[in-house]
């Protein structure tokens, strides 16, 4: 037979050929995958294995994250502040929120608040009274903080170093550090005098209850909690507030809640203000994992392109047969097409198989940061587990680079193919 009469297509065959079925297309495709079931079984497990790497480390990095942000947040600041709209640019004590019990109660309305805690803050002079006359006492500068212990959240409100909190008119709960400096301990009598607001004189004797340790140098040698009730009518405040710090039960609404809740006489300030270095670390990290996830995608990539080269050469003879048969270049394309996006396809699936089930499982069991790590930061209110947070974007990314780069990898044969004389090809099965 010449070599012409090969390179033409069969009669009738264009009608005939099932290829020309898009059905036929994807079935064919995925029979042709088990062929080779090792090297199916390798790059769809090599696709299923960077994909739990990105899963797992995206869930261990949110909730990390989320377990740092949530720490920071409730450690004093809150997620959400509601506060004068200039007292986070100059923290003045005439700049205050008015009618707090009502916006109090119209918060404790709404459902996506977990925690609620008014307070009022200004600095002060504190000194130790002396037990004996004659003795000098010592006095250093501090920030008097009142609270309403019923609904104060900061976490060193309920994990004291000595003593309790305060509880009733005439206690004091100061740092460490700060008691350690005016030479007090619990049971001690400390004075407060301080600017009232009207310009007037505020003074306070309160007696030591108890005491907390951070490890945050600027809680422990610079607050003193007090009554929120003592406090404003010794510094001469009415039923307002300097802020009111509450933290979310999603704190992903923080930003869109603040944005609602402002208005012309208080604005709602989102943790990212509060604690602008806290949210720049966070996304500092979330940027320079994208350069892990990218080199692992880029590893898959290429693995898929060189087996579906070596796929190319390897059925060069079933290709010529192929295009004999009347098979036109674009169809054998479209049949690698469907190729890799059935090892995607099943890739994917491995992904998914074992990374859900074990975010999810470690989400509830939490993972044991160890007891090295549990003394280094038992100083700082930390938790001794930390608990993944499934990854849903990294997944959804890695989903669609793989599906567009298989595709892609795919595509590479194509410029073979199109060059391929069918006489070559049968002589190759030879």
């Amino acid at each position: 037979m010449s070599e012409a009469a090969l390179t033409q297509p069969l009669a009738g065959a264009g009608d005939r050929a099932p290829m020309r079925s898009g059905v036929s297309v994807v079935t064919i495709a995925w029979r042709n995958l088990w062929r080779n079931r090792r090297r199916t079984w390798l790059m769809a497990g090599g696709i299923g294995f960077a994909g739990l790497l990105v899963v797992a480390v995206s869930s261990l990095q949110i909730g990390t994250f989320e377990m740092m942000i949530d720490n920071s947040v409730r450690f004093f600041a809150g997620h959400v502040q509601i506060q004068h709209p200039d007292y986070l640019r100059q923290p003045r004590a005439d700049r205050t929120v008015a009618n707090a019990s009502a916006r109090l109660a119209e918060m404790d309305a709404r459902a996506e608040f977990d925690g609620i805690a008014p307070r009022t803050l200004a600095f002060a002079l504190l000194s130790q009274v002396p037990e004996e006359d004659g003795d000098e006492p010592r006095a250093v500068g501090g920030m008097v903080v009142g609270v309403d212990p019923q609904r104060e959240f900061a976490a060193i409100r309920h994990q004291p170093a000595t003593g309790r909190y305060v509880e009733a008119p005439g206690e004091g709960f100061l740092g460490a550090v700060l008691a350690k400096n005016l030479g007090v301990d619990v049971g001690d009598q400390v004075a407060v005098v301080g600017n009232a607001k009207d310009g007037g004189v505020a003074a306070l004797s309160l007696k030591v209850v108890g005491t907390f340790s951070t490890g945050q140098a600027d809680f422990d040698r610079a607050q003193l909690h007090v009554l929120l009730s003592e406090f404003q009518e010794a510094f001469g405040f009415a039923d307002e507030v300097h802020v009111i710090a509450a933290t979310l039960r999603d704190q992903s609404d923080a930003q869109a809640l603040a944005a609602a809740w402002s208005d012309s006489e208080a604005t709602a300030v989102a943790w990212q203000s509060l604690l602008p270095e806290v949210h720049q670390m966070a996304e500092l990290k979330y940027q320079g994992s994208y350069m892990i996830y990218a080199l692992l995608v880029v590893l898959v990539t290429f693995s898929i392109v060189n087996a579906f080269i070596m796929t190319a050469f390897e059925r060069t003879p079933e290709f010529g047969m192929l295009k004999a048969l009347g098979m036109r270049p674009g169809g054998i394309v479209a049949m690698l097409s469907c190729e890799a996006l059935w090892m995607a396809l099943l890739g994917l699936a491995l992904t998914f198989a074992v990374s859900v089930p074990l975010v999810l499982a470690l989400s509830v069991t939490g993972i044991s940061l160890g007891d090295a790590y549990a003394e280094m930061t038992s100083g700082f209110l930390m938790p001794e587990r930390l608990y993944p947070t499934f990854g849903t974007r990294a997944a959804i990314e890695f989903s669609v680079a793989v599906l567009v780069l298989t595709q892609i990898a795919a595509a590479v044969p194509a410029l073979r193919l199109r060059r391929l004389r069918v006489v070559d090809a049968l002589r190759a099965a030879e």
